[in-house]
């Protein structure tokens, strides 16, 4: 039986020759080879940061929905490397938590509204939602679209069920915020911001956003 030390030892000589070459698709088959979703996951949290590193960025590649929740703890991890590493992973995982032909029609849905075309996004959106029902991210790029079109209250309603299928999705929290900000709910705002912070504590746009907000209810309240 392969001891937890040579099981590590392994994975961060693959993540070192990745390193040294960039050759993502050498990395994979090297992980694939000799560790399991259950292996990477454990690693994650026991490693030494560069296993932990390693752990994470092969989670990207070769994990599943069921690493989500351990990718988001990582965020908060000790070492700005592994946080990267586990937010890249985070997101891609997202982004492919679904059939290969609604991931592709998620991708026409997310190129439409990073142009600000919503119109044009929303009913692929809508369509999408329709047929991955569980799919956080789809539920997400069809809350951007009535964003984008300035409907805050159904945005909200639709980033509230991405949050439904993934709590830690931060960007829906942020998007939450923003739609609570528009519907002049300061409270509610902060509670989103506070909770898409503690998720993800590297957000340092969002740390602002908290003292701004803070500054304008205190005077509002004075």
């Amino acid at each position: 039986m392969t001891s937890p030390a040579l099981r590590s030892n392994r994975l961060a000589t693959a993540y070192r020759r990745y390193l040294s070459s960039a050759e993502v698709a050498m990395f994979a088959w090297e992980v694939d080879e000799h560790y399991s979703q259950f292996t990477l996951l454990t690693l994650l949290t026991r490693g030494e940061s560069e296993t932990r590193r390693a752990a994470a960025m092969a989670l990207g590649i070769l994990g599943n929905r069921e690493s989500i929740s351990s990718l988001a703890r990582a965020l908060n991890d000790a070492d700005r490397g592994v946080r990267l590493a586990a937010d890249d992973s985070f997101r891609a995982i997202l982004l492919r938590d679904c059939a290969s032909e609604h991931h592709q029609q998620l991708l026409r849905v997310m190129h439409l509204n990073d142009g600000g075309e919503y119109q044009d996004a929303i009913d692929n959106a809508e369509e999408l939602v329709k047929q991955a029902p569980r799919f956080a991210e789809a539920h997400h790029q069809l809350a951007i679209c009535w964003h984008g079109m300035g409907n805050h209250f159904q945005a909200e309603g639709v980033y509230r069920s991405s949050l439904w299928f993934c709590r830690f999705h931060y960007a829906a929290w942020q998007g939450l915020a923003r739609c609570r900000i528009e519907l002049d709910d300061n409270s509610g705002a902060l509670m989103a911001l506070r909770r898409a912070l503690d998720i993800c504590p590297d957000l340092e746009s969002v740390r602002l956003q908290i003292r701004t907000l803070r500054r304008r209810m205190r005077r509002a309240d004075s």
